[in-house]
Order: C-alpha cells, then sequence, then structure tokens
C-alpha cells in the first residue's frame, strides 16, 4: 500500500505560487460568506441546501484555479481504513470536547450549539433535510481548515525551514485557531469558547488527517461526532416526552 505524504507543500503533485495559495485560502473566505450571508428560508426547507453546497464549492474552486487537475490531491482514492480511523476518533472528540465543555461551563455561561437546539426542534422531513444539509456544511468545514492548514504547513516548512515535525505541529494548532474564530458568530462571540471547546475538538477531528491524509477521514470523524450529536439530542428529547 503506497504511502501518503501531505499534498502541495513539497511540490507534490503540484507546487502553488503565492498567488495559487492566495487564490485557494480566497475560495475558503469566500465559502464562508456564503455560509453565513446566503438566505436560507426556512429551517428545514430545501433552499437551506444551497449555502452549505456553495461553502463547499467555493474552496474548491479557488483551489482548482490554483492547482488545475491537482485540486483532487486533497481527495486520494478513499481506503476502507481512512473511513475506519475518522469514525474511530468521533467518540475520542465527543470526550474531550464534552469534558472542555464541561469545565468551560464552571467558569461562565456557555452558548449551545445552534444545530443540536433546531434538531431536537423540527419534525419529520424538515428534520430530515435540516441534518442532510448539514453533511456538506461539515465538508465544507473541513476544506476551510485543511487548506489552511497546508498553506501554513508550506509556509513554515518551506519558507521559513522549520523542521517537518515542527511545520505539523504549528499548521496543526493555528488551524484549529482559525476553525474556532470562525465559530465566533455561532457562539455569541465568545471567544474563550471557541477557542477553549471548538478549538480542541478541532486538534482531535484533525488527527484523521494527519494520519492518513485524507480530507475523507477527518470528514468521516466529523460527520460521525455531529451526527452521534443528533442522535444523543434527538434520544433525549423522545425520553422527555
Amino acid at each position: 500500500m503506497a504511502k501518503r505524504d501531505f499534498p502541495y507543500y513539497r511540490g507534490e503533485p503540484v507546487a502553488l505560487s503565492a498567488g495559487g495559495w492566495a487564490l485557494a485560502l480566497g475560495g475558503c473566505v469566500a465559502g464562508f460568506l456564503a455560509l453565513i450571508l446566503v438566505p436560507r428560508g426556512p429551517l428545514g426547507g430545501p433552499l437551506g441546501l444551497v449555502a452549505p453546497l456553495v461553502f463547499v464549492a467555493l474552496p474548491l474552486i479557488g483551489l482548482a484555479l490554483a492547482a488545475g487537475k491537482g485540486w483532487r490531491a486533497l481527495f486520494p482514492r478513499p481506503r476502507l481504513a481512512d473511513i475506519l480511523i475518522g469514525v474511530a476518533f468521533a467518540p475520542l472528540v465527543l470526550v474531550v470536547s464534552g469534558a472542555v465543555a464541561f469545565l468551560f461551563s464552571r467558569l461562565g455561561p456557555a452558548v449551545a450549539n445552534p444545530a443540536a437546539v433546531i434538531v431536537a426542534q423540527l419534525e419529520g422531513m424538515r428534520r430530515v433535510v435540516f441534518i442532510g444539509g448539514t453533511a456538506p456544511q461539515l465538508l465544507g468545514e473541513e476544506l476551510v481548515t485543511i487548506l489552511p492548514f497546508l498553506t501554513l504547513l508550506t509556509l513554515l516548512h518551506g519558507r521559513l525551514g522549520l523542521s517537518k515535525g515542527g511545520a505539523i505541529a504549528g499548521a496543526w494548532i493555528l488551524s484549529a485557531v482559525i476553525f474556532g474564530l470562525l465559530h465566533l458568530p455561532t457562539y455569541g462571540w465568545n471567544l474563550v469558547q471557541v477557542l477553549l471547546v471548538i478549538g480542541v475538538a478541532r486538534l482531535v477531528l484533525t488527527i484523521p488527517y494527519l494520519l492518513t491524509k485524507s480530507v475523507w477521514s477527518s470528514f468521516a470523524a466529523h460527520l460521525t461526532l455531529d451526527w452521534s450529536i443528533f442522535a444523543l439530542v434527538l434520544l433525549g428529547s423522545m425520553r422527555g416526552q
């Protein structure tokens, strides 16, 4: 089985110029703005699928403009091990983020996960559509984490001369900080919560990608995590009826 490496940072399958990385990151910014600004209509309605799909499309368009067919390196052919590793990490993320969230709640009020609240409130097909729409949104969240990670890896290793291990560690931490900051509007601009709770969860969610070099793996972890939370919320609401 061929050993994978992270794409782009060593010029494989293509080397991205500074302008190329700017295109890729610009796509991430545009995708995130679309996610928060595109009207979604009533919760659980079909219009709500537009923003998540655009959120996925724009980072990929930016990367394709920069890397040509080399954009595909972000999605190597999935192996069963990729998916299993991702799924296996979901319980660890749940435990770690839950422990951090518990400790944070002892310090002050925390904002609840709005998606979980919505899932509990919706019913029938509207609930199904809403949950289904979280799949492309979570893939978009992986893109706006992994593309900055690869950008930072290239900068730290290729431009600043850090060792590969040091560059990976730095890019891992900084990309988790970026991911946390993107959640500020979602969690009431609570900086401490997004950095501690969301940032720490992101650190663990990125580990499957570090192990497999495949976005499919971290996406499997993220999807399993969020849908497990939704399942727990629904189970709790049914028991409360």
